[in-house]
């Protein structure tokens, strides 16, 4: 399916209930982010490639002498769907 299939289905803003019950629905992983002015954002999930990199930044922030509190490999907020998973 292309984006501008997909993109003729979504709403102009997308709100919290839009961004659970397509993290529900999606069978891949991917990331979901919403801005404050309620556009999307949808990124495939990370690989291993990608985890061994942001765990070669940590290594490298660690060994400069960054503090532990500054030096954070992830952050996020998980929304359970509607079967609340």
């Amino acid at each position: 399916m292309s984006a501008e299939t997909v993109g003729r289905h979504m709403p102009s803003v997308v709100t919290l209930d839009d961004l659970a019950a397509m993290i529900a629905a999606d069978e891949h992983g991917h990331r979901y982010e919403v801005s404050p002015d309620g556009a999307l954002s949808v990124m495939p999930p990370p690989d291993s490639e990608h985890a061994a990199i942001a765990s070669r930044l940590l290594v490298w922030f660690a060994a400069a002498g960054w503090p532990a509190e500054q030096v954070l490999q992830a952050a996020g907020i998980r929304i359970p769907g509607p079967s609340g998973c």
